[in-house]
C-alpha cells in the first residue's frame, strides 16, 4: 500500500485557513476589506477578548443576494475575477475567494445580509465549515458578519496567540491605517464595550492623521506629490520634529491597498538621513497610485506584499519627492519660553487630573535621543525637548538625595575584580585591567543590566522621582494608548507620575531619578513603541516594559564617559545579580587573558 494519501476536505480546509487566518487581526482585515470593496460608507467593528471570543463587522455596503450567499463560502468563490486576464489588473482589495471559507473553517460564523433590490435579507450560520442554518431574516442593506470562538477546533493555533491586550492592539493599529487610507469611510472600533477609535469619514486626511498621530503632527505634516511614468506618489510626511524609535509610524498604500514593503521604507528613511538622529524614524503616510498592470498583488495570501514591474523607478521617485519636499520647508522648530510652574510634592498615589492652561501646552518639540551620561549635571540641548526646560536646573544640580542605595549590599559584589580603568574604546567599550587579563565592557549593555534590576526592584521599593516644573504632554496612537492603560500600574511603580489627557495623550508630571539625573520622558514613549512593534514578544508580558525602559534609559554606544562615570558604572554592575549579560541576553563583559595576548605577539 502506498504512503501518499488524499487529505479529507476538513483537514485541507483547516490547513488552507492557516495560510490566510493567522490571528484575530487577520479576520478583521479580510472582513473590513470586503466591506470597503462593497462600497460601504460606514464600518463598525466590535471586538471581545482580543477577538478570540467575538469579532463583529457591520457595514452599509451593497450587501449580498441570497444566491450569492449560497456561493460565498465555497473555496475560490469571488465576485472580483471572471477571467484570467483580470488577475493582472486587480482594482479591489479582495480577489482570491479564500477569506470567508477560511474564517468559517476555524470558527462559528454568522452572516446577515441584504441588497437594496430585495425586501428581506438572508442569514447563514456556519460552524467549523459546516452550514448549520440558512434562511430569511429582516435586516438592513449591507452585511453583518460575526465570528465567534475563533480557532475553537484548532487549539494548537489558539495557544500561540498573545494576550487579549496585544491582540486588540494589533486590531487597533490595522483599523487606524484603514481609516487613513479610506477617508471617505467612517470607522468605529469598539473593544470590550469601549470605543477605542472613531473617524468621521468626511474626506479630510489631516483630521484622520490627527486621530492617529496627534493634532500637532497633522497641522505640520508636509504634503508631497510627484508623478512618474506609470503613476503618482503623494501623501504626508512629518517634519523632523516628529519621529519614532521604530517604523510603526510609516504607512504605505498602493492603489489604496495597505502594504508592508521594506524597500519603500528604506527609501523614505534615506531621504531623512541627515535631518534625523541616528535610530530615529520618520512618520509618513504614502500613497502610490499606479497602473494595475504594473504591479503584482498576488504574491502572498495576506495580500500585503506586492511586486512592482519597475521597482527602481518607484523607489527613486519616492526618495526624490521626500528629499525635495524636506529641502523646501523650514524645519527649524519654534522655541517657547513658558513660565515655570510651582513644583508639587509627589505622593505614592496618582495625583488628580491636572488642569491645563493654553500657555502650559508645548508649542513645538524635537524628539531626539536622550544621550545624557550617568552623571550629567547640566541640561543638555539634546537631553530633553528644545523648549522651556522640562527640568529646572537649580532643582537638581548637586541635589543631595537622601534615599536608599540603588542596590542592597550583598556577597556577590566581587564577581569580577579589576585593578584600574584604562579608558574608553570607540566611546562604546570600557577597558579595564585585571589580574593577568583585561576586560572589555559594553557600556550600554552594562547600564541596561543595572537599570533592569533597578526597575525590577521598583516593585518592592518606593521610587525616587523628580517632579517636572512644566508638565510634559506625550501624544500616542490609539494602539499605544491601549498599552499605556495595560501597563499603567507598572509605569507608576517605575517612578513616572502621569494622567491620561483625552483619548490620545498623557501628561507626565514626574519621572524616575536615576544616577543623579532624571529620565527623559520621551524614553517612556520609545519603550512603548518598541513593545508595540512586537520586539519583545518572546518575553513575559510583565517584563516587556522593564526591559524596554532599561534599554531606552541607558547610556548609548558613542557616549563619552568620564573616569568617575566609568568607575560608578562598574561598581553598580558588580552589585547586580547577573552582571555578565544584559536583559536581552547579550554579554556585558568579555575577558582577554595575558596568555592569549602573548600568543598573538608570538611571545610564547
Amino acid at each position: 500500500m502506498g504512503k501518499i494519501n488524499i487529505l479529507g476536505q476538513d483537514i485541507a480546509s483547516k490547513i488552507a485557513a492557516g495560510e490566510v487566518i493567522e490571528r484575530p487581526v487577520s479576520v478583521v482585515k479580510e472582513l473590513v476589506e470586503n466591506s470597503i470593496d462593497a462600497g460601504s460608507r460606514s464600518i463598525i467593528i466590535e471586538i471581545e477578548e482580543g477577538g478570540k471570543k467575538s469579532i463583529k463587522v457591520i457595514d452599509d455596503g451593497e450587501g449580498m443576494s441570497t444566491d450569492d450567499v449560497k456561493l460565498a463560502f465555497k473555496r475560490h468563490a469571488t465576485s472580483k475575477i471572471k477571467k484570467i486576464d483580470d488577475i493582472f489588473s486587480i482594482n479591489t482589495l479582495g480577489f482570491r475567494g479564500e477569506a470567508l471559507t477560511s474564517i468559517a473553517a476555524v470558527s462559528n460564523l454568522s452572516l446577515q445580509t441584504k441588497i437594496e433590490e430585495e425586501s428581506i435579507g438572508t442569514i447563514c450560520r456556519i460552524s467549523g465549515g459546516v452550514i448549520k442554518e440558512f434562511g430569511e431574516i429582516a435586516t438592513n442593506t449591507g452585511c453583518l458578519v460575526e465570528v465567534k470562538n475563533l480557532f475553537f477546533n484548532t487549539p494548537a493555533r489558539l495557544k500561540f496567540l498573545s494576550s487579549d491586550t496585544f491582540e486588540s492592539s494589533r486590531i487597533t493599529d490595522l483599523i487606524s491605517r484603514f481609516a487613513i487610507g479610506n477617508i471617505d469611510i467612517s470607522f468605529r472600533l469598539t473593544i470590550d464595550g469601549r470605543e477605542i477609535f472613531y473617524s468621521s469619514g468626511n474626506g479630510d486626511y489631516r483630521e484622520v492623521i490627527a486621530k492617529v498621530y496627534g493634532v500637532k503632527l497633522a497641522k505640520e505634516a508636509i504634503l508631497i506629490e510627484k508623478d512618474f511614468d506609470s503613476g503618482k506618489i503623494w501623501g504626508y510626511i512629518s517634519t523632523p520634529s516628529f519621529n519614532r524609535g521604530n517604523r510603526s509610524g510609516q504607512t504605505f498604500f498602493v492603489n489604496r491597498r495597505f502594504i508592508k514593503d521594506p524597500g519603500l521604507a528604506s527609501c523614505l528613511e534615506r531621504a531623512y538621513k541627515t535631518v534625523l538622529p541616528i535610530k530615529r524614524f520618520p512618520i509618513a503616510v504614502i500613497f502610490i497610485d499606479i497602473d494595475n498592470s504594473k504591479v503584482d498583488v498576488n504574491v502572498h495570501p495576506s495580500k500585503m506584499e506586492i511586486k512592482f514591474q519597475n521597482q527602481s523607478q518607484v523607489h527613486r521617485t519616492l526618495f526624490h519627492v521626500v528629499n525635495e519636499s524636506l529641502k523646501k520647508h523650514v524645519l527649524i522648530p519654534e522655541e517657547s519660553f513658558d513660565e515655570p510652574y510651582m513644583k508639587k510634592e509627589l505622593k505614592n498615589t496618582q495625583l488628580p487630573q491636572l488642569k491645563l492652561y493654553s500657555d502650559m501646552i508645548p508649542k513645538s518639540e524635537y524628539n531626539t535621543n536622550n544621550i545624557s551620561k550617568i552623571y550629567d549635571r547640566r541640561v543638555n540641548s539634546e537631553a530633553f525637548i528644545k523648549e522651556a526646560p522640562v527640568i529646572k536646573k537649580e532643582e537638581y544640580i548637586d541635589k543631595p538625595h537622601e534615599s536608599s542605595p540603588l542596590f542592597e549590599p550583598n556577597d556577590i559584589s566581587n564577581k569580577f575584580e579589576y585593578q584600574r580603568i584604562l579608558g574608553q574604546l570607540f566611546y562604546t567599550y570600557i577597558v579595564v585591567e585585571g589580574k593577568n587579563e583585561f576586560y572589555l565592557i559594553d557600556q550600554h549593555a552594562a547600564h541596561e543590566r543595572i537599570l533592569y534590576e533597578l526597575y525590577s526592584k521598583r516593585y518592592t521599593k518606593p521610587p525616587e522621582t523628580q517632579s517636572l516644573v512644566a508638565p510634559q504632554i506625550l501624544n500616542f496612537s490609539p494602539q499605544e494608548m491601549m498599552l499605556v492603560e495595560y501597563y499603567k500600574e507598572d509605569i507608576f511603580k517605575m517612578g513616572f507620575d502621569f494622567s491620561v489627557f483625552g483619548t490620545d495623550s498623557i501628561i507626565v508630571r514626574a519621572v524616575p531619578y536615576i544616577f543623579n539625573k532624571p529620565v527623559d520622558p520621551i524614553a517612556l514613549r520609545d519603550a512603548l513603541d518598541q513593545i508595540n512593534n512586537n520586539q519583545y514578544d518572546g518575553f513575559p508580558a510583565n517584563e516587556r516594559l522593564i526591559i524596554s525602559m532599561s534599554c531606552h534609559s541607558a547610556v548609548r554606544a558613542g557616549d563619552l564617559l568620564s573616569q568617575i562615570e566609568m568607575e560608578e558604572l562598574l561598581q553598580q554592575l558588580a552589585k547586580t545579580q547577573c552582571p555578565y549579560t544584559c536583559p536581552h541576553g547579550r554579554p556585558t563583559i568579555i575577558a582577554i587573558t595575558l596568555k592569549e595576548l602573548e600568543k598573538k605577539f608570538k611571545r610564547t
